[in-house]
């Protein structure tokens, strides 16, 4: 075996039947210098006989006498990466044959580069493509971004980056101090934040991986469906909210130039009301916000999110309230706050 220059974590509790296909997904990559760590958060199903199916030598198997907590797991797995790269995959999720050697190579060539990602493949219990997602839009195959802009997308995208999809420099993850317990939820998000301080980001368009959509991936069971209802709007409003203070905490850490940080705050503004807007906040109260945010940052009026917000209002006014279609992107954010390993 060659010597590994990746280590693919695998967190698991309690799921062997995604896990069988999650490993399998690693073991059949191109990119074969990898070992592979599955860290067994005190699972009582057959997790141990299923790992040891596989028979590989790449792959080591490590138990927890206790459940440690998801946080608990995901930052044993970085501490026990001993090479250059370090991907982090949920158990229920699996990787296409050519991500680990699309996202190495982005890194080897860009040495600023903390964390390369990728399009993806929302998927079903069954691996069939629901839809595909385009966390960047770009027409160019491989874009680098600076820390700058990927602190400004990371403030005002719902679903900035699929985790499944990531490929860490260790050193990066590393010295952001990993995932907190106190960032929960989104502590993915809080902790890209703090690697973007001082790394680019990269991102391959083509889709690398596969999200699973499952029962047990959404938030409280909140699904598509149950948007529509006030207590799906309710648990809605309040992620929103949560993300927002989130994003607010880390700017309070940071120590950013003031000029740079009020920006952030706006922008983190702006998709607060972008987000409650689409779960049903009333198109005056929305006009409300938008006009305070404008007097408070002026800058942000130059953001083209904020115009295609205000068009968007326009045109459901136009149609009506009862015409307007449960958002596509709220499924998307809820599934992603629901990690359980």
């Amino acid at each position: 075996m060659s010597e590994a220059r990746v280590t693919v974590g695998i967190p698991t509790f309690n799921r062997s039947d995604w896990l069988r296909d999650t490993i399998e997904s690693v073991l059949a990559q191109t990119f074969t210098g990898f070992r592979l760590v599955v860290s067994d958060n005190a699972s009582g199903d057959d997790t141990p006989d299923v790992v040891r199916s596989f028979g590989d030598e790449r792959i080591e198997y490590v138990r927890s006498e206790r459940n440690i907590g998801r946080i608990g797991n995901f930052n044993r797995l970085i501490a026990l990466a001993d090479t250059e790269f370090l991907v982090l995959l949920p158990d229920d999720d699996v990787l296409y044959p050519g991500h680990l050697e699309a996202a190495v190579d982005l890194l080897e060539r860009f040495e600023a580069v903390g964390l390369a990602h990728s399009a993806f493949d929302l998927i079903d219990a069954q691996s069939q493509v629901i839809r595909r997602v385009n966390p960047l839009e770009t027409r160019s195959p491989v874009t680098i971004e600076t820390r700058a802009l990927a602190l400004e997308r990371l403030m005002a995208s719902a679903w900035p980056i699929c985790f499944s999809s990531v490929v860490y420099r260790t050193k990066a993850i590393v010295e952001a101090g990993g995932m907190r317990e106190e960032d929960e939820p989104w502590g993915d998000l809080q902790m890209w934040m703090r690697i973007a301080l001082n790394w680019d980001f990269g991102y391959i368009a083509k889709p690398l991986a596969g999200f699973r959509d499952h029962p047990e991936t959404a938030t409280v069971g909140i699904t598509a469906n149950e948007a529509r209802t006030s207590a799906g709007n309710e648990v809605a409003f309040r992620h929103a909210e949560i993300r927002f203070q989130r994003r607010m905490s880390f700017l309070g850490d940071a120590a950013l130039e003031p000029r740079k940080a009020n920006w952030l705050r706006a922008l983190a503004t702006l998709e607060l009301v972008n987000e409650q807007a689409i779960i049903g906040l009333p198109r005056g109260e929305v006009v409300k916000r938008l006009v305070d945010l404008v007097r408070k940052y002026p800058r942000v009026a130059l953001s083209p999110a904020l115009w295609r917000l205000v068009a968007r209002r326009l045109r459901s006014g136009l149609r009506g309230a009862s015409s307007r279609p449960t958002p596509r992107w709220a499924k998307l954010d809820w599934i992603r706050s629901g990690r359980r390993a």
